[in-house]
């Protein structure tokens, strides 16, 4: 194998993270089914054969806190060629690690962990991927112009169509989904309600705008499958434009 990269430090008990970069650049994505979540912090310009430190946290997806003891693995590929890894089973007591890492070349590359374990308990292996661009004038893809949903956000939303959380609880979650880069809602192209004509709006002296009652109707039927994830997307969107959801 064609080693593009040419150390990464990686123990058992891995050297815990010192602290943000003065620069840096913060990356949060969820597993596939929403497991955990995971952080990435890194210089915001790496450089091909210079060490970096790339901070990892795994954090809870409900409490947003670090989660402690996680088993995982590290891939690392480039131009979708396997450059590193996959390693053996890794396990973190405090569910924060730091990577010690020199690219050799410039060009971007994806940082894959697999979960296989949460305190203790083994769990289906569950993937996330993120893109980390090396080298200047180098830059990772730009984000798709569709909807990135993690599936457990469906449960949430039925939660909330059945009366089980408020209004002010789902969108204070939609809206750290949203800026945490775990939910991708795409920008609308127009910033008219999407069909059933509430605006939601007022005076200067009405108060802030209110979720029409359609919305929560659609995260309902979203929730039992009668809707699919554009429609709802569009709901969101509705909620952004109309300031109910602020990012």
């Amino acid at each position: 194998m064609k080693a593009v990269l040419v150390a990464l430090v990686l123990a058992a008990a891995c050297v815990l993270a010192a602290g943000h970069q003065a620069h840096a650049e913060t990356q949060t994505l969820s597993t596939e089914q929403g497991a955990i979540d995971v952080q990435l912090v890194y210089d915001d310009m790496i450089m091909p054969g210079e060490e970096t430190k790339i901070k990892v946290d795994f954090l809870n997806p409900v409490t947003g806190r670090t989660q402690e003891h996680i088993d995982y693995t590290i891939t690392i590929t480039r131009d979708g060629e396997q450059v590193f890894g996959p390693t053996n089973l890794i396990h973190t007591s405090p569910g924060t690690i730091t990577l010690p890492v020199q690219f050799q070349n410039a060009g971007v590359h994806s940082l894959g962990f697999t979960v296989e374990g949460i305190l203790f308990q083994p769990i289906p292996a569950e993937a996330v991927s993120f893109e980390i661009p090396v080298g200047e004038d180098v830059s990772a893809p730009a984000a798709p112009d569709v909807a990135v949903i993690p599936p457990w956000v469906k449960s949430n939303a039925g939660w909330w169509a059945d009366g089980l959380i408020d209004d002010a609880t789902f969108v204070s979650g939609i809206e750290y989904l949203i800026r945490s880069g775990i939910l991708v809602v795409p920008v609308a192209d127009t910033a008219s309600d999407p069909g059933n004509g509430a605006d939601g709006s007022g005076g200067e002296d009405a108060p802030g705008p209110q979720i029409p009652p359609w919305v929560k109707s659609n995260a309902g039927w979203w929730a039992d499958g009668l809707i699919d994830d554009a429609t709802f997307v569009s709901a969101l969107q509705f909620l952004i434009t109309a300031g109910i959801i602020r990012v």
